[in-house]
């Protein structure tokens, strides 16, 4: 009964929480992206991504070189791959990634561009901003009570991994 109350307060926390930061709006902070879009955007940051092999003409001209891509970054982030594969393409139209020879070994990665990287800044400034508002009016002591749980939560699910 205790494990079903719980879920119970989670799902309520979950609800005021993502209504309270605006995760469900068609787009995030008042950007041009969607919240699985501006993950794609972050991880396509913290790393470049192995596009396979060599690709031929058809195979870029329909973007399937990107399909490792997708298939990699669709497991880590837990969307489906044809989404990423949305996603991945909406970027290289825009400018915002593209695949490139890795100079270790110059086979193809997909990276963010310096449009990409801007874009990037431009989106976590404001998600910064946005949060800082929330909590402008804590005290020293109630942003460190913050700080604390959100480090307990995230240790205690940590293993409760979906």
């Amino acid at each position: 009964m205790l494990h079903e109350a719980l879920v119970h307060d989670i799902r309520r926390f979950n609800r005021f929480y993502t209504g309270l930061v605006g995760l469900l709006d068609e787009t995030l902070m008042q950007s041009p992206y969607t919240l699985a879009e501006a993950r794609v955007l972050f991880e396509l940051a913290r790393k470049a991504r192995p596009a396979g092999g060599r690709a031929g003409l058809l195979a870029r001209m329909f973007h399937l070189d990107l399909a490792p891509v997708a298939s990699e970054l669709a497991v880590e982030l837990h969307l489906a791959p044809a989404h990423l594969m949305r996603v991945l393409r909406k970027f290289t139209a825009m400018g915002l990634a593209e695949l490139r020879d890795a100079p270790q070994n110059g086979l193809p990665v997909l990276s963010l561009t310096t449009r990409g990287k801007a874009a990037l800044v431009d989106l976590e400034a404001a998600t910064n901003r946005d949060l800082a508002r929330l909590i402008v009016e804590l005290e020293d002591k109630e942003a460190a009570e913050l700080s604390d749980a959100l480090s307990r939560v995230t240790r205690l699910l940590a293993t409760a991994r979906i």
